[in-house]
């Protein structure tokens, strides 16, 4: 009606999703790549979550619409109020595979067959079910057992999970674990901000040839958002009317006072759906366990850990969590909390979380850790230390600041009432919990003290010696870093000499490495690189700070492309980086190059690689020393680095992300004697036993000058 009077070509903004006006606001476009990233992998389930009406199935048409049909054919079912026999009826009719009169084993041979056919005709097929909210228990656990169809080490079928945010609700349930397995992407779309909805509502126009007319004040942009709450469909519903509005009015400008008066019609017409938004009170975080995983049921003749597909896996570790531990009861003592911030921390602490637990004369010891989605072998992965407080952080926020961590703690010391805070490394975590426990006249215990690198300019420097002056207990690798606490002016008494925790679980974790020719070409690793004469360079990196930018990300690419015209490089990637490359279109950089990006490892693999690694490149302080045990040529990608030990022993050497400097530590290392590299590592691997007892010795002799100061005081 008012389309041609505006000298538009159609409505332009209709209900019906439309992928042809899709929207990509930087919630959309993320989710966006999520789903590329999942449709690439060409297996499992995919999860889409959002709001009514926040666009998710116009984002889903829109992917479709991105897939070539000669490689996959894609089926749809929208009426989910199914039980788990018609749902199958469903997807066969979904894929035109006729079912009437057949049996549930007839159905699913029928099924079967279909997807094999497709197979052999290099297509693959893809289920999106819409409204998966309403799906019961039953119905899930059909979907699950076809995605057991396979064609040798092949998937048959690929599923996506489209629904509300309830469908997440659905999917905690504790019998639907081995689904939660399958999941290789979780994405939630969330509504659009102020300046996304004013961007939004302009593309919509522009898609149908608007030249300004009807005129939006900026006020009316504004208003619409406060009404609308940034949800695309709502945002629809009032731009329509605001259209038909100006049209009856023979009206030219939209401005705020129209967008109230329409705003108001539709929220008296439809009982209250369109609203002013109301402030998003900030949720608590949520602290809880991990279930402890077992090992994925066989689902093929192939088991997960040869699988050859070898591909990351992203979860929802929500959908994973059962209760944390109980609380002390009054009178009982608190637990000694533990702190580990990164998977580095987590590994490290691994073998002290398992010594600690035979002293009877320690507190229980309780790990506090992120849950973070992971690929399933890096998730299952024996070198990690068990979470026992599970904090789960926004999706969007992978690595909390110090005010959240403080705040998860704070609400941890008020529950769990510890005894003593046991803190690792450095980091936000470390500093936050060092604080939490000053504040609170808790003993602080912190485990490798006294390193620094004399660079005051970097943050985490600082963050060291904070951290070391709200310490009571300083288990230091060796003598070096105790005389560096005494200069700072640190009670010798204070000080216990114990070692290197990380080489434990290095040589921990180095009975789980199998030989790299067992898994290397499961991964993507071709057989060139590990028979190249000169051998291959591990690539591993930690800090995310390369990847924060389209810019600084091409730069690194750029810079393992010019490695590898000296030596193949095997890169195993998180998967929340490769997402990051995808998204900024840069999944063909390294085409051509001799480099493997693989998924992120287990520690254990990660150690093979290791050791047959001509060098390594790294940001990683766990791979700085391992390297420097196994007598590994190690090139740190940063401008600084506290493992100083590793510095002096000749094994580690600074390189930072200057390509010249990295190819002329590369050249030195290919033209030395491999012969001749330094010495590993003077390390027993008892460090965690002696961790255990200074723990034990120094919180008895806390405990009994609290009776003796208790006495004195009532005597």
């Amino acid at each position: 009606m008012y389309a041609a009077h505006f000298g538009l070509s159609a409505p332009p903004f209709q209900l019906n999703p439309d992928p042809s006006f899709l929207y990509e606001s930087k919630g959309h476009n993320y989710a966006h790549q999520y789903l590329r990233f999942g449709a690439m992998q060409g297996e499992g389930f995919i999860i889409v979550t959002g709001e009514i009406g926040a666009g998710k199935t116009t984002l889903v048409r829109a992917l479709l619409n991105e897939l070539d049909p000669a490689k996959v054919a894609a089926a749809q079912i929208v009426s989910t109020q199914l039980e788990a026999d018609d749902l199958l009826r469903a997807v066969a009719n979904a894929f035109g595979i006729p079912s009437k009169s057949a049996s549930k084993a007839e159905l699913l041979a029928a099924i079967e067959a279909h997807f094999t056919t497709l197979m052999l005709q290099n297509r693959r097929a893809l289920l999106v079910i819409d409204e998966a909210q309403n799906l019961n228990a039953a119905a899930i656990e059909e979907l699950r057992m076809l995605s057991n169809f396979q064609y040798g080490n092949r998937a048959l079928l690929q599923s996506y999970l489209v629904g509300q945010p309830e469908l997440r609700e659905v999917l905690r349930a504790p019998n639907l674990e081995q689904l939660r397995q399958r999941i290789i992407a979780s994405c939630h779309i969330g509504p659009m901000d102020a300046d996304e909805t004013r961007a939004y509502i302009v593309h919509r126009l522009k898609r149908v040839g608007w030249t300004g007319r009807p005129q939006f004040d900026e006020a009316a942009f504004t208003t619409i958002h406060d009404w609308t709450g940034g949800l695309p469909r709502r945002i629809n519903m009032l731009c329509n009317r605001l259209l038909l509005s100006a049209f009856l009015d023979n009206a030219d400008q939209i401005d705020a006072t129209r967008v109230d008066t329409v705003a108001r019609e539709i929220r008296e017409e439809i009982g209250g759906l369109m609203r002013p938004a109301d402030p998003v009170e900030p949720q608590p975080p949520t602290i809880t366990a991990p279930v402890h995983r077992p090992a994925p049921a066989a689902v093929s003749s192939v088991p997960d850990h040869e699988a050859p597909l070898g591909q990351p896996i992203l979860r929802d570790v929500a959908e994973a969590m059962t209760r944390a531990p109980s609380p002390p009861k009054p009178g009982e003592p608190g637990p000694l909390l533990c702190i580990a911030q990164t998977q580095e921390d987590r590994i490290a602490l691994h073998p002290l979380m398992q010594k600690m637990k035979l002293y009877s004369g320690l507190p229980v010891p309780l790990l506090v850790g992120l849950e973070h989605l992971a690929t399933s072998a890096v998730a299952n992965d024996p070198a990690l230390a068990e979470i026992d407080l599970a904090l789960l952080p926004d999706a969007q926020d992978e690595q909390p600041g110090l005010a959240v961590w403080t705040n998860w703690l704070d609400q941890i010391f008020a529950t769990y009432r510890p005894t003593a805070v046991l803190t690792f490394s450095n980091g936000d975590a470390a500093l936050a919990a060092a604080l939490m426990a000053r504040h609170q006249h808790l003993s602080h215990i912190h485990i490798e003290s006294g390193l620094r690198h004399g660079k005051r300019s970097d943050p985490q420097e600082i963050d060291r010696i904070l951290i070391d002056q709200l310490t009571d207990l300083h288990l230091t690798l060796g003598p070096s870093c105790a005389d560096v606490l005494t200069h700072d002016g640190i009670a010798p008494e204070s000080i216990r000499v114990v070692g290197n925790l990380r080489i434990d679980a290095t040589l921990q974790a180095s009975v789980h490495a199998a030989d790299p020719k067992q898994f290397a070409p499961d991964i993507g690793v071709p057989k060139t690189y590990l028979a190249n004469p000169q051998g291959f360079a591990l690539l591993l990196l930690e800090d995310a700070e390369w990847a924060s930018s389209r810019e600084k990300m091409i730069d690194m690419l750029a810079n393992a492309k010019r490695l590898s015209r000296i030596l193949p490089v095997i890169w195993p990637m998180p998967a929340a980086i490769h997402s990051r490359m995808l998204q900024y279109g840069l999944s063909n950089s390294l085409r051509g190059a001799r480099v493997a990006c693989v998924p992120e490892l287990p520690y254990g693999q990660t150690l093979a690689l290791l050791k047959q690694a001509t060098c390594l490149l790294t940001d990683r302080a766990n791979l700085q020393d391992a390297s420097s045990h196994l007598a590994i040529p190690c090139l740190t990608l940063q401008d600084y680095c506290a493992r100083t030990h590793t510095l002096k022993q000749g094994s580690n050497q600074i390189v930072g992300h200057d390509f010249r400097r990295i190819f002329q530590a590369m050249g030195d290392i290919l033209e030395g004697d491999r012969n001749a590299r330094p010495n590993p590592f003077n390390c027993d691997g008892k460090a965690s036993d002696r961790i255990a007892q200074a723990l034990e010795s120094w919180l008895m002799t806390q405990w009994e000058n609290q009776v003796l100061e208790t006495l004195e005081a009532h005597a």
